[in-house]
């Protein structure tokens, strides 16, 4: 049996496995076991930022390694200081909580906003729908998905789901009894769809009133759209942040940034982290925010992301009946397609390259590590455009999928 069988007799079935047996990845580049290469479009779900075996992360982790591996909570140690210090100071935050995931960071702004809420004599939080903050109960109730929350229900009350870039529906929500705004500046898994500049006006007046803002920046932080923050392209600076994913260099690592003024709401053991702010973890997180910082690859991502996004306008210029619409920034972009294609997928195995498809199945997500350069970028726009042209002219098995 191969790994993808034998793992049906051990584990939960709730994940929907690739058929491919990795067993390295070097570069953007991962290999399975009889050796072929797949360029990776995925990276992790956007968690690989520095991609596979980088010298700096490896460097990090084993000089850690060294010494040790856990500590727990109660002590500090100098790799937590040193990660956690460039991390406020690329974000311009003053505080911050370490914790495993993105999960943990929702789950941790969700009391602190609820705890500052009742003070303030405000209870209701606000979220929007198709959006995407983890699988945790709290995350759930402000998750605007239907298939997420169905099974899980009652959730958390005084949630109110709003629909996304309405900027009147937010005005007529926001109100004296509100406590907090849960947004993502580009939706990941709703389909890659960022914020409009109208919406983010109506976010600013809410927070004027006294409404927490409170960033999503687990997918887009770190500078996975060309700037550290998504909200820095749209002038939002939010109260609170949750990150994860790309911060941990491929390893379990998240943050919630909090600026001054709530830097006190939590008492003394009123949150805590066995696992949060893992030495090994940091020590990868900061080759990570050094690259970005101080190796100029953040200037990079801005760069090769343009570069992306016009690849991606002249692939829809060759697919118009297939693509209908580009969207995200830096190195996160959705290619919204006329069909739904989770097939796109499987077709993309054939061709050589890790692929997604997000947004209800018809939006192929594209979240390549930061690394990649202009020329992997061609390769795997020559590879999509192969599997676009599979399902231009598809097969009778293709036909049908789709």
């Amino acid at each position: 049996m191969n790994w993808v069988q034998q793992e049906k007799l051990f584990f939960i079935p709730v994940a929907k496995r690739l058929p491919v047996e990795v067993v390295r990845g070097d570069g953007v580049f991962l290999y399975d076991r009889r050796g072929r290469a797949y360029l990776d479009f995925l990276s992790g779900i956007a968690v690989n930022a520095l991609g596979y075996r980088h010298p700096r992360v490896m460097e990090r982790i084993a000089k850690q390694l060294e010494r040790n591996a856990h500590l727990s909570h109660f002590f500090i140690q100098d790799i937590q200081l040193e990660f956690s210090r460039k991390l406020l100071k690329l974000s311009g935050f003053s505080r911050v909580f370490l914790t495993n995931s993105g999960t943990e960071s929702i789950e941790g702004l969700l009391k602190l906003v609820k705890k500052w809420g009742r003070q303030q004599g405000r209870g209701k939080i606000i979220a929007f729908q198709n959006s995407f903050h983890g699988r945790t109960l709290g995350a759930l109730s402000i998750t605007g998905q239907e298939k997420y929350q169905k099974n899980f229900r009652p959730l958390l009350p005084d949630v109110q789901i709003l629909p996304f870039n309405d900027g009147r529906s937010l005005r007529e929500a926001a109100d004296e009894k509100t406590s907090a705004i849960f947004l993502e500046i580009i939706q990941g898994e709703g389909g890659i769809r960022p914020v409009n500049r109208e919406f983010v006006a109506e976010i600013k007046r809410a927070q004027n009133s006294g409404v927490l803002i409170v960033a999503d920046e687990i997918q887009t932080g770190a500078g996975r759209t060309g700037t550290f923050l998504a909200g820095e392209q749209f002038g939002l600076k939010p109260d609170l942040v949750a990150m994860a994913k790309a911060i941990g260099g491929g390893l379990p690592l998240g943050a919630f940034l909090v600026s001054e003024p709530f830097a006190s709401v939590f008492d003394r053991g009123e949150h805590g982290s066995t696992f949060g702010g893992n030495p090994v973890a940091c020590a990868a997180g900061l080759a990570v925010l050094e690259e970005l910082a101080d190796h100029g690859l953040l200037k990079q991502v801005a760069e090769n992301g343009k570069y992306l996004g016009a690849k991606l306008a002249a692939l829809q210029q060759t697919f118009p009946r297939l693509i209908t619409e580009v969207r995200g920034a830096g190195l996160m972009y959705g290619v919204q397609l006329a069909i739904n294609a989770p097939v796109c997928v499987e077709l993309g195995l054939k061709e050589g390259i890790i692929l997604n498809i997000t947004g209800g199945g018809s939006v192929l997500r594209l979240v390549p590590p930061l690394i990649i350069t202009r020329d992997e970028i061609d390769l795997g726009m020559e590879r999509i455009a192969r599997v676009l042209s599979r399902l231009e002219s598809p097969s009778p098995s293709q036909r049908s999928d789709t």
